[in-house]
C-alpha cells in the first residue's frame, strides 16, 4: 500500500459543493494481478475440464489440504471466492461417486439462500446432480423430511442447529454420511455468540460420534488477527489457515473524510451528524454516474438517509432525482431480492444498508462505497469497503467520521486502519452459566457419561452434573448414564445472545419491534421505567419493567422526546480472585481473575439536548444486581500521589487523582475495540484511590455478563497495546479543559455522570504502565 494525493479523491474535495477542507487523509492501494493454479492441478481432470476457470492460489491450496484430509480455515479479502473451496470439495467428491453429505452453516438466513444460488449455479456447470437445500425457521413442514433423508447438502444455521440436535435420531441417515462441516463468515462468531456457537459444536461433534461420523470442518473468515487460535476455539479442532490471497483486485482509494463544524439552533458550534454528510456524499458520487453503497447502523437510518439522497440539494446533485433504495433485515426477502437484482443490474444509482450487505451477498460490482461511522472493527472496515469493486476494476471506498473517541482517533491515526494487524475474535468457554445450559441440552440429546469428558472437561463435567442433580434437572450417575429430567427441549431456552436463562422480552405497545431479549443488567441499566430509548433510529420510553411471572418484559411506547435519560449506578467490586498477573515497571501491577461485581444503578437524569447536564435525579426503585465475573485491573503502589505531586509538579490531590483514572479507565473500554472484536457496552469499569483488599490506587474493567465473556482476558493479553491507543488518543485530543469530550473520555454509559475526569493525568497514569516510557513534558 502506498498514500498519495489521489487525482480522484481531490476531485471529489474539488467538486463537493460544501467542501471545506473535510479530507482528513486520502489513501491508495494498488491494484494486484490474480495468482492462479489449473484446476486439473487440484481436481480430477474430468471435473476440472468443466469448470471455465482456474483456480485462485488459496483455493488450490485449501483444496490440497482438505484432499490431505486437513481441517481449513480460509481467512482471504471480500470476493475472493471462498465459497468455492468447499463447493468443489463436496463436488470432486460426488464425481467419485462417494455416498457422502455435507452441513453447510451460514450466520443470515439471506445469505444461506444466496448461497445455495450459488452452489446450485456451480453443479449446473458441472453437471452434477447435488441437491442443495436450506433447512431453517422458513422451511417448509412439508419439506422438511425430503431434506432430511434425501439432500445431498443441507444449509442452516447456528440457532436451528442447536434445537435440531434434539431430534438427531430424524437425522439418522444423514448424521452416518456427514464427511465434511463448512462453517461461513466464521470471524463473525465472537463474544457471547461465539461461546454459545462453540458449544453447540461441541454438541453437535458428540451427536455425531454416535453415528461413527467424524467430518472434516472448514472455515471460511475474513481477515482477522487470530485465525488459527478463533478457529481452534471454537470447533475444539486442529486447523490449517490459508490466508495468503490470490484473487485478483484493482485499484482502490480510500478517503477519510471529516464532516464540518456547523452553527446549531442555540449558536453553539457542533459537528455536523455522519449520516448527514453522508447522504450527501453519496449524492454527490451517484451524480457523477458512481454506483455507491452506504453503510449505516439502524434500519430506520436506511429509510431516512434514503430519503435525504432522493430529495437532495440541486448544489449536490445536477441530473435530477436519484434512484437510491434502503435495504435492511425489515423488509420482507422479495424485496431485498427485487433491490439486489436492480443494484447488479445497473437500475440503481444507490443504495443505504446496514451491515446486512457486509457479508458475502451477491451484489455485483458498485463504484464505491460509504462507511457512516467506523463499524467496530478493522475487519469489517476492510470487509465494508471490499464490497466495492471486482476483479481488476478500480474503487472508492470513503469512510465518515462520527464524533466519539474512535472515530476521531481513526482520523487522527489512519495508519491504525491502513496497517497490516486486525483485531482478535475472542471465544471463551469458561463461562460457567453458558457451559451448565447447554450441558442440559447435551444430557437431553444422548445421556451423559464419563466418555464426554473429552467434549466437556472430566471435572468440570462432573461438579456440574452434581449442580443439575442437587437441582433436580438431571438425574443418574456418570457410570451409567445421566438423563435430563426437565421442561421440554431445554434447547429452546437458550438464547445466543444472552448468557443466562433469565431473559427479559422487549415488547411495544400496540405493535411489534424487532429486538432480540436482553438480559437482567442491560434491563436494569438501559430500560427502566422512565428511560428513553433509541433503538433503530425510533425514541422509545420505557412504560414498564416487569419482573413477574415466569416470562419478565419491559414495554415500551413511541415518545418525541425533548431529552434523553443518562442511568445512575454505584459499582462495588469485591472478592478478588487473581489468577494471572504481570509488572509493568514503576511497581505497577497488571492482574487478571475474576470477582462479585454489585451494580447498583439507583437513578437516572433526564438530559435536555443543547442543555448539557441538569436535571434531578429520579429513583430507579430497582434492587442492586450482583454477579460474578471475569475482569482486568491496574493497580497502583501506596504512595503514588505522593509520587506524582514531585514528579509532575502538579498539586495532585485525591480528586484529580480519581479523575485521571477515571479517564483512563474510560479510555481503555472506549479503544479496546480497536485490537479486538466487540461491543464497548459489554464493558464496565470502575476506579478507585484505593480499594479495600488492594493497597493502593486502581482501575478495573470488567466483562457485564455473569461469567465473563473472555474480553478482560483478551485486554490483559493486549494491554501494552491498548494502553497506547488509548494515551495516543486522550494526549492527541484538540478539546479544551481536563473534563475531556465524547471524542475522547466521556461515556454516555458512565453510571459516575463523567466526574471526575482529568486526562492529562490519565496521559501521566497510562504512560507509567508503558514501556520506554517518553520524557515528561
Amino acid at each position: 500500500m502506498s498514500d498519495s494525493q489521489n487525482p480522484d479523491a481531490n476531485s471529489l474535495a474539488r467538486t463537493y459543493p460544501r467542501y471545506a477542507g473535510q479530507v482528513a487523509h486520502d489513501h491508495t492501494q494498488p491494484a494486484a494481478d490474480a495468482e492462479t493454479v489449473p484446476a486439473a492441478d487440484v481436481l480430477e481432470p474430468g471435473l476440472a475440464d468443466r469448470l471455465p476457470h482456474d483456480l485462485y492460489t488459496h483455493q488450490a491450496e485449501a483444496l490440497s489440504l482438505l484432499e490431505a484430509g486437513e481441517n481449513v480455515c480460509v481467512a482471504t479479502s471480500t470476493s475472493s471466492g471462498k465459497t468455492f473451496v468447499y463447493g468443489l470439495h463436496i463436488a470432486r467428491q460426488h464425481y467419485r461417486g462417494e455416498d457422502s453429505t455435507a452441513l453447510l452453516v451460514y450466520p443470515t438466513k439471506a445469505l444461506s439462500r444466496d448461497q445455495k444460488q450459488a452452489l446450485d449455479e456451480l453443479y449446473a456447470t458441472l453437471g452434477l446432480d447435488i441437491d442443495v437445500a436450506v433447512y431453517d425457521g422458513d422451511t417448509p413442514s412439508n419439506e422438511r423430511r425430503r431434506i432430511r433423508e434425501g439432500s445431498d447438502v443441507v444449509i442452516s444455521n447456528f440457532s436451528g442447529v442447536n434445537v435440531y440436535l434434539s431430534d438427531h435420531a430424524l437425522w439418522a441417515e444423514f448424521h452416518a454420511r456427514l464427511h465434511l462441516v463448512a462453517i461461513d463468515e466464521s470471524h463473525s462468531y465472537t463474544g457471547i455468540q461465539g461461546m454459545h456457537v462453540a458449544w453447540v459444536i461441541r454438541r453437535l461433534w458428540r451427536v455425531l460420534d454416535r453415528y461413527d461420523a467424524d467430518p472434516q470442518v472448514t472455515l471460511t473468515s475474513a481477515t482477522i488477527g487470530n485465525p488459527k487460535e478463533h478457529a481452534e476455539s471454537l470447533t475444539a479442532k486442529t486447523v490449517r489457515v490459508v490466508d495468503e490471497d490470490g484473487s485478483p483486485h484493482g485499484e482502490r482509494e480510500i478517503v477519510f473524510w471529516d464532516p464540518p463544524t456547523e452553527t446549531d439552533e442555540n449558536g453553539e458550534e457542533v459537528k455536523r451528524s455522519a449520516d448527514e454528510e453522508a447522504s450527501d456524499v453519496l449524492a454527490h458520487l451517484a451524480d457523477r454516474d458512481l454506483q455507491t453503497l452506504m453503510f449505516t447502523r439502524s434500519r430506520k437510518q436506511t429509510e431516512l438517509d434514503a430519503r435525504r439522497v432522493r430529495n437532495a440539494d440541486e448544489d449536490l446533485v445536477s441530473t435530477g432525482r436519484l434512484d437510491v433504495e434502503a435495504y435492511n433485515a425489515g423488509h420482507g426477502k422479495d424485496t431485498r431480492r427485487q433491490t439486489e437484482d436492480r443494484l447488479k443490474s445497473g437500475k440503481l444509482d444507490g443504495i443505504v444498508s446496514t451491515n446486512a450487505l457486509e457479508l458475502g451477498i451477491d451484489i455485483g460490482s458498485v463504484d464505491a462505497t460509504i462507511l457512516t461511522g467506523y463499524p467496530g472493527t478493522r475487519q469489517s472496515f476492510w470487509q465494508q469497503v471490499g464490497r466495492s469493486g471486482r476483479g481488476l476494476s478500480d474503487a472508492l471506498g470513503v469512510f465518515v467520521a462520527n464524533y466519539d473517541s474512535i472515530d476521531q482517533y481513526i482520523l487522527d491515526h489512519p495508519e491504525y486502519i491502513l496497517g497490516d494487524t486486525i483485531e482478535d475474535a475472542v471465544v471463551d468457554t469458561t463461562n460457567d452459566p453458558v457451559y451448565a445450559r447447554h450441558l442440559l441440552c447435551a444430557a437431553e440429546e444422548i445421556p451423559l457419561t464419563h466418555d464426554d469428558g473429552r467434549w466437556f472437561g472430566d471435572e468440570r463435567l462432573e461438579r456440574a452434573v452434581e449442580m443439575w442433580r442437587r437441582a433436580g434437572r438431571m438425574v443418574g450417575r456418570l457410570e451409567s448414564g445421566v438423563q435430563y429430567d426437565g421442561p421440554h427441549r431445554p434447547q429452546m431456552d437458550i438464547s445466543m445472545y444472552a448468557t443466562q436463562s433469565e431473559q427479559f422480552e422487549v415488547r411495544i405497545e400496540n405493535g411489534d419491534i424487532d429486538m432480540e431479549p436482553i438480559d437482567r443488567v442491560r434491563a436494569y441499566r438501559d430500560f427502566h421505567e422512565g428511560a428513553v430509548h433509541l433503538h433503530k433510529g425510533t425514541e422509545y420510553e420505557i412504560v414498564e419493567l416487569n419482573e413477574e411471572g415466569a416470562h419478565p418484559y419491559v414495554l415500551l411506547e413511541r415518545t418525541n422526546a425533548n431529552y434523553y435519560t443518562r442511568t445512575l449506578s454505584e459499582i462495588t467490586i469485591g472478592d478478588l480472585d487473581r489468577q494471572d498477573s504481570r509488572a509493568l515497571g514503576n511497581d505497577i501491577v497488571l492482574c487478571y481473575g475474576e470477582a462479585t461485581v454489585t451494580v447498583d444503578y439507583y437513578a437516572y437524569k433526564k438530559i435536555e439536548y443543547g442543555r448539557g447536564d441538569g436535571g434531578l435525579q429520579i429513583p430507579t426503585g430497582l434492587d442492586p444486581i450482583e454477579m460474578r465475573t471475569q475482569l482486568v485491573w491496574v493497580a497502583f503502589p501506596d504512595g503514588t500521589m505522593d509520587d506524582l505531586d514531585e514528579r509532575t509538579g502538579m498539586d495532585v490531590d485525591p480528586e484529580v487523582l480519581l479523575g485521571g483514572l477515571h479517564a483512563a479507565e474510560h479510555g481503555t473500554i472506549g479503544m479496546a475495540p480497536l485490537e479486538l472484536r466487540l461491543d464497548k457496552g459489554d464493558l464496565g469499569g470502575l476506579s478507585q484511590c484505593r480499594h479495600p483488599e488492594l493497597d493502593g490506587p486502581v482501575w478495573f474493567v470488567y466483562d457485564g455478563v455473569a461469567g465473563g465473556l473472555g474480553f478482560s482476558r483478551a485486554i490483559f493479553d493486549h494491554y501494552e497495546t491498548i494502553a497506547t491507543h488509548t494515551r495516543d488518543m486522550i494526549r492527541d485530543c484538540d478539546c479544551d479543559g481536563e473534563d475531556g469530550c465524547p471524542a475522547c473520555v466521556m461515556d454516555s454509559n458512565c453510571g459516575d455522570d463523567n466526574s471526575p475526569l482529568h486526562r492529562s493525568m490519565a496521559v501521566e497514569l497510562l504512560e507509567r504502565t508503558l514501556p520506554e516510557r517518553p520524557t515528561h513534558r
